[in-house]
């Protein structure tokens, strides 16, 4: 008996050790490892200028970055790799939906040790929490935010000026809004991204209306209040008040809003420098001023908007080193500084991912900087981001939804029927889980 009690103490002794052995954040002279990405003109110029910085400051680390494609085409060569076990980069960007699944799956490392012993060089609780929180699954921090982008409103700031109009803060407000514009003008009042979710989502979220309840594992749009949701969007759309698009959506969008065709759209704040300067310079035969609005207040009482864009993993595959894993961190860590976050976001119209970067005054300059260049960025509320359900069956669940909201919108389907069949669908696929 004493022996087995020695054994049992013996094993929780080695345990505990191993529990709380410290994390090795050794990197040696000559590190190299390889860094994928997805972005590509001025903002990738803006990226390797910054990578360079990095290896200035940390000449012993070697930084191999490499443009692979959009994130669909990351996502389909990064499973390729993991499926091979070679050639998985030791960071990498991915979009914010595929995270919940690469962590499900195990295939990106746990960050919490990484900022813990690099406690110096990141100061976690100065990201926006909605962002971090997005990032985090389960007890594990599995991301970072660095290319974070948003649900927004863009509107001829001219026109509603002209009007004497604001762009409703309250869904409320839009009945009467968008009369009173249409009146005006005899165009289309917005432009609403229909084949994405992302952007219409928090219309219904907003009015407490969730596509997927994790409590009872069935969706929240069989809420009246989504249904109400759906008939008046129907009713908007019937009335010339909005345009759903779903057909060559990016570019029907930015040729409606910047040649007057719409006085305002839904999109990703992403594309706001290039909005701004084809509308500013009349690229497409009118010159106005470009405004942003925030999600409007709904019967919820939020104004949540959902993270988006681009954030950045370390994959857990064994074909790199705990070295390398140890410098991609630290490339992460740069890179999501204040000061490197205040030139990305010139640059790209991502959001700066740090409060201190508006807030401190050692960024005032940088800021201001910003600011002048794009000016509504002071609008955003990056407080009301929020991280979207994290469930597996999300996305599909989101294929759902686009596509009987598309077929309501812009085909004609009666709104209750399409509701009905999309709630039921959603829910046998919940079911079949």
């Amino acid at each position: 008996m004493k022996k087995l009690f020695a054994v049992v103490m013996a094993m929780l002794m080695l345990l505990s050790c191993t529990a709380f052995a410290e994390f090795d954040k050794t990197i040696p002279e000559g590190t190299s490892f390889v860094f994928w990405h997805s972005f590509t003109g001025a903002n990738e110029e803006t990226l390797l200028k910054q990578i360079a910085a990095f290896e200035a400051a940390n000449p012993g680390i070697d930084v191999q970055e490499q443009y692979i494609g959009g994130y669909n085409v990351i996502h389909t060569e990064l499973a390729s790799a993991n499926a091979a076990g070679v050639g998985v980069p030791a960071l990498s960007v991915i979009n914010v939906p595929r995270l919940t699944s690469y962590a499900k799956d195990n295939l990106v490392e746990d960050l919490d040790p990484y900022i813990e012993a690099f406690a110096d060089e990141i100061n976690f609780a100065d990201f926006y929490d909605g962002m971090t929180d997005m990032m985090r699954n389960g007890d594990h921090q599995t991301a970072l935010p660095f290319g974070q982008s948003g649900q927004i409103f863009y509107y001829n700031k001219t026109l509603l000026n002209s009007l004497n109009l604001t762009f409703p803060t309250k869904m409320e407000e839009m009945d009467a809004f968008l009369e009173t514009v249409y009146n005006a003008t005899g165009k289309t009042v917005i432009d609403i991204h229909g084949t994405d979710n992302a952007y219409f989502y928090c219309l219904f979220t907003n009015m407490g209306c969730f596509m997927i309840d994790t409590e009872t594992n069935t969706t929240g749009l069989a809420n009246e209040k989504a249904l109400e949701l759906i008939k008046k969007l129907r009713e908007w759309v019937d009335k010339g008040y909005i345009k759903w698009v779903i057909n060559d959506v990016g570019n029907t969008l930015l040729l409606d809003f910047t040649s007057g065709e719409a006085a305002a759209c839904l999109y990703t704040s992403s594309t706001y420098a290039n909005y701004k300067q084809k509308a500013e310079t009349g690229a497409n035969g009118v010159t106005f001023e470009v405004g942003i609005a925030n999600q409007p207040y709904g019967d919820f009482g939020t104004n949540h908007q959902y993270v988006a864009g681009a954030t950045m993993i370390i994959p857990s595959a064994d074909c790199n080193t705990q070295a390398q894993k140890n410098a991609a961190f630290k490339l992460i860590c740069f890179l999501t500084n204040p000061a490197q976050q205040l030139e990305w976001a010139t640059t790209s119209s991502y959001y700066v991912t740090r409060k201190s970067a508006s807030t401190d005054p050692q960024y005032a300059e940088a800021y201001n900087a910003l600011l002048t260049k794009l000016p509504e960025m002071a609008v955003l509320d990056l407080n009301s981001y929020v991280a979207k359900t994290k469930h597996e069956l999300f996305d599909k669940c989101g294929d759902i939804f686009e596509n009987y909201m598309s077929e309501i919108m812009a085909n004609g389907m009666d709104p209750e029927e399409g509701w009905e069949i999309m709630v039921e669908e959603i829910n046998d696929t919940l079911a079949d889980q």
